[in-house]
């Protein structure tokens, strides 16, 4: 099953990497933003609406949201999978397995709690409560209003090595060789 999993996340991962790193750089902009160079309130909405969505109007929100998300939730399910089964020791693959290792859980949370948040209001009406939770756990607060930027600072950072060095290792970033002129 290996082979199938492997070719689903090389495959997958590169039409990913534009959404999740807007997606990412939104988030990682909103948190810092607000919590060390006091962003408003306003301007937090509008880095907020990319970071959602919200931009591309009701449907278009909620399928981006369900692309970045679900797509994410993939890729950590067949890179699990090739975690146990590849023993590779390429430099870049193993440094890519890694921080893989190391982010699998807080992506997938951040994933979860992204998509239960905002289908959750959007669809099934959850209560106040329960939205809040969502979110403590999508931003980190858990960990304390201190700790919960760098939280966020550290998944999104971990995420964006991740799609440099998967990008690296499909030959997407590999330098063309100088043509030979004879």
């Amino acid at each position: 099953m290996s082979p199938a999993f492997r070719k689903f996340h090389r495959r997958v991962s590169p039409w990913l990497i534009v959404p999740l790193v807007i997606t990412l750089a939104t988030g990682i902009g909103y948190r810092i933003g607000r919590a060390w160079f006091g962003m408003d309130k306003g301007l937090g909405s509008k880095v907020l609406d990319v970071h959602s969505g919200e931009w591309l109007g009701g449907i278009g929100s909620m399928l981006y949201l369900a692309v970045v998300g679900l797509g994410l939730l993939a890729l950590i399910v067949s890179g699990a999978t090739l975690l146990l089964t590849s023993r590779s020791k390429i430099p870049m693959r193993l440094g890519h397995r890694i921080v893989a290792l190391i982010l699998m859980l807080p992506l997938a949370a951040s994933a979860v709690t992204g998509l239960a948040y905002k289908f959750g209001e959007e669809w099934f009406h959850i209560s106040d409560g329960t939205a809040d939770l969502l979110m403590d756990i999508h931003q980190g607060s858990w960990l304390g209003k201190g700790v919960a930027p760098y939280y966020v600072l550290f998944v999104g950072l971990g995420l964006l090595a991740l799609s440099w060095t998967g990008l690296q290792m499909t030959g997407l970033l590999k330098k063309k060789s100088p043509t030979r002129q004879s």
